[in-house]
């Protein structure tokens, strides 16, 4: 018997799903900048700099631009889903060979065997689809017995089942 729930997804939500996803290796990229200063600070010498001092300085310059660039892309990207969106919900069916959504501005019917991941944090949880991109459920949405389903359909998969 399928599933079925709706869920009011905010633009607040989207943009710290967003950041969350964007800054989650920042702890290695912190570390690689600085291995990368300090390098180039050991290869300082009077005059022109060496090859490896500008394709250091070149990727953390890289970085700076790459970065924000991304974040304003995904921002107005937001913007533009939750203008076309509005307040209304998102209309979720599960069942055994599919999950679907339907909203104002049309609709998706997924086979389970598409996800690669399921990533639960305090506030959504992420169904990551192979390609890259994910279905984001906030969590107060969700019923219950919605989650076990989800749950116990990534296990049968023997997908990743994460909680952060």
């Amino acid at each position: 018997m399928p599933i079925e729930f709706d869920v009011h997804i905010t633009e607040k939500l989207l943009r710290r799903v967003t950041r969350r996803r964007l800054f989650r290796h920042w702890p290695r990229l912190l570390f690689a900048v600085v291995l990368i200063i300090v390098a180039v600070a050991l290869d300082y010498r009077p005059g022109p700099w060496s090859a490896s001092s500008i394709v250091g300085m070149t990727a953390i310059g890289f970085l700076l631009v790459l970065y924000p660039a991304i974040e304003i892309r995904q921002r107005r990207s937001i913007a533009a889903w939750k203008r076309m969106q509005g307040d209304a919900p998102v209309h979720y069916r599960l069942n055994e060979e599919t999950l679907q959504a339907q909203s104002n501005l049309g609709s998706t019917e997924l086979k389970w065997t598409v996800f690669r991941e399921l990533i639960e944090h305090h506030d959504c949880i992420l169904l990551a689809l192979v390609q890259g991109n994910n279905l984001t459920l906030p969590r107060e949405g969700v019923p219950a017995e919605a989650l076990d389903f989800i749950r116990r359909k990534f296990q049968e998969l023997r997908l990743p089942i994460k909680r952060e």
